[in-house]
């Protein structure tokens, strides 16, 4: 019976996805890779099997990734490309005896060096599923739902659609993608797509009262202003069927993760 290891496992992706192939799979084949020893005993007090290094440590990365025959590679949360990059080649060289590799892309991939150069090596090396995975839905949804508060919530997408997804349905399919016969293949997962205008009038449900949508500036958008910038420009618009196809369902819309999310 051979080994499953999920990288990044103490992250929001990892930890839903060790949720996930808990249901699916026996958990004596999971294996948690984290950095931090404080994680690593968090996991094993919950039972998961976890094991100990850091994108930037080779030989502990040849160590963790002993006995593993699939692999959920989780991208670096490292935001400078070269480094990133760097780390990702560390991975990509620990897993060389690895039978199927998962990786965790981006939407736009394409333009960002770091992922683009690591699909390219996964390419080259031949066997590997990518995922680009859409933006969350849960971050825009929990910062509109403090905004709603106030009866207000803004956005400068100019009015057009998102198409995010729910972390849970991304680390399902991540989950599913990895137990699955492997796939040389690129998919692009994307849930169904959404207005600000949409949101409010959903919040407006929740809490009871009015809540209206303002299109504002970018520079008045905070920190979520350049994905705004990038949905007025329709580059978020587009929803895609892969999701849905590794489900086997129809991916959350943002009327059922926000149910989901407290009140506060």
């Amino acid at each position: 019976m051979t080994g499953i290891l999920v990288t990044g496992a103490s992250g929001r992706l990892g930890r839903a996805v060790i949720r996930s192939l808990s249901v699916l799979a026996p958990r004596t084949r999971v294996h948690a890779l984290v950095r931090r020893a404080d994680a690593a005993a968090d996991l094993r007090r919950q039972g998961v099997h976890a094991r100990l290094a850091d994108y930037g440590d080779p030989a502990a990365l040849a160590e963790a990734f002993a006995g593993i025959d699939r692999l959920l590679f989780i991208s670096s949360p490292e935001l400078r490309p070269a480094v990133r990059w760097d780390h990702h080649r560390a991975v990509l060289d620990a897993a060389e005896g690895v039978g199927h590799i998962v990786y965790t892309s981006v939407h736009g991939a394409d333009h960002d060096p770091a992922h683009a150069a690591t699909e390219a090596a996964l390419r080259e090396r031949g066997g590997a599923t990518i995922l680009r995975n859409g933006f969350y839905t849960e971050p825009f949804l929990v910062r509109a739902l403090d905004d709603a508060q106030g009866g207000t919530v803004v956005s400068a997408t100019s009015g057009q659609p998102l198409a995010t997804a729910s972390v849970d349905d991304l680390a399902e399919a991540a989950a599913r993608a990895l137990l699955a016969v492997p796939t040389p293949v690129v998919r692009e997962l994307r849930g169904p797509a959404w207005t600000y205008d949409e949101l409010a009038e959903l919040l407006g449900v929740r809490l009871g009262r009015p809540v209206r949508h303002r299109d504002v500036p970018v520079g008045e958008a905070g920190p979520s202003g350049p994905l705004h910038a990038a949905a007025a420009s329709g580059a978020l618009a587009a929803e895609t069927p892969d999701l849905g196809r590794l489900l086997g369902r129809p991916p959350r819309g943002i009327a059922e993760v926000l149910g989901q999310l407290p009140l506060r």
